[in-house]
């Protein structure tokens, strides 16, 4: 029988800054604008407070603001320290207007006053550009996220799903022009998605020290145990949604996928049952224990699914080469490392 005490929480600085965030983080993408999406989001800011996780995320786009103004409704009412709490939100698209959308100067500045009103907070940690731009100059868009910073807005800026390439570009502008440079990635990664985060993000790592705040740790719900049938459970959200219905048809769209993911799913269950933790657990703890992981962002649909999910830090004590090796040998999607040029003969 598994230990159902709560593991102390672990905190890692955020890439190469001084902040300090706890290795799990509140993200509140799924929930809508309703009076009971609101108590699920302040109760669960309140359970993951009590529960040593400081670091909670939004975004502009999330219910085109209403998450923003769920949150900051929430940290109002609790009363918290803000000294005591990290707040992050994106801004990309808000709105329908020529200027309601993507990363120019002008919509930076007033989408992230707009998100400061609606979070009821004079300033954000951080501020996330939610998606590359390639219209917009990247110098413009560099320019306006070091003022936020230069104006006490927000104390850091970061990219989300932005390439490598590019990444370094926004850098090399801001080093050539003295400015403020991105610090933290928030790509999508897990057991299932790994290519961008371990091989293509893997020189923001080694050469700048890049944070990483992580989407989807458990690829949208699929690593959780639910679907290892092959079937989907009524009311989940891949019944429900067609873009979840697509990542759920990515593994089980036909009857060689379901037979293959079925097998795969089942034996990593069967592999964290043998540590006394449930396939969520596990495969959260897998995500965490990377060391260029800074946070993996965890939404929820119910308070349980909170104590459930912080069982995963047992993983970063249990972890060793041979536990890695056989996720590896289940997993079978290490990525290339690519050519090494030295060992041509």
């Amino acid at each position: 029988m598994a230990e159902t005490s709560t593991p102390k929480m672990t905190y890692r600085y955020l890439g190469n800054t001084g902040l300090k965030v706890s290795v799990l983080g509140y993200g509140n993408w799924i929930n809508s604008d309703n009076e009971k999406a609101y108590e699920l989001t302040r109760d669960s800011i309140k359970k993951c407070f009590e529960a040593g996780i400081n670091y909670y995320d939004t975004a502009e786009a999330y219910g085109m603001g209403s998450a923003e103004t769920l949150m900051g409704r929430a940290f109002t009412e609790l009363g918290y320290n803000r000294k005591d709490f990290v707040v992050s939100t994106k801004i990309f698209t808000v709105g329908k207007g020529p200027n309601d959308r993507f990363l120019s100067r002008k919509h930076i500045i007033e989408g992230t006053r707009n998100s400061l009103k609606r979070l009821q907070m004079d300033y954000v940690d951080i501020v996330f550009c939610h998606r590359p731009d390639y219209e917009t100059p990247l110098e413009e868009t560099c320019r306006a996220m070091s003022w936020l910073i230069d104006q006490n807005m927000c104390f850091y800026w970061g990219t989300s799903e932005w390439n490598a390439a590019r990444i370094q570009q926004a850098i090399g502008i801001c080093e050539k022009l003295n400015l403020h440079p991105p610090v933290v990635e928030q790509p999508q990664y897990n057991m299932l998605v790994r290519d961008n985060f371990e091989r293509t993000l893997a020189d923001s790592f080694s050469q700048h020290g890049y944070g990483t705040t992580i989407w989807s740790p458990l690829c949208s719900g699929l690593l959780t145990g639910k679907y290892n049938d092959g079937s989907i459970p009524e009311g989940s959200r891949f019944a429900e949604t067609p873009y979840m219905m697509s990542k759920y048809n990515e593994y089980f769209g036909d009857d060689d996928k379901k037979k293959k993911t079925m097998e795969q799913f089942n034996a990593i269950q069967d592999l964290a049952k043998e540590h006394g933790l449930t396939m969520a657990q596990f495969a959260l703890g897998w995500t965490i224990v990377n060391k260029d992981v800074s946070i993996a962002l965890l939404g929820f649909t119910r308070l349980t699914q909170i104590d459930e999910n912080l069982q995963a830090l047992k993983v970063l004590d249990i972890w060793t080469k041979e536990l890695e090796d056989k996720c590896e040998a289940l997993l079978n999607n290490l990525p290339d490392a690519g050519m090494n040029c030295r060992n041509w003969q």
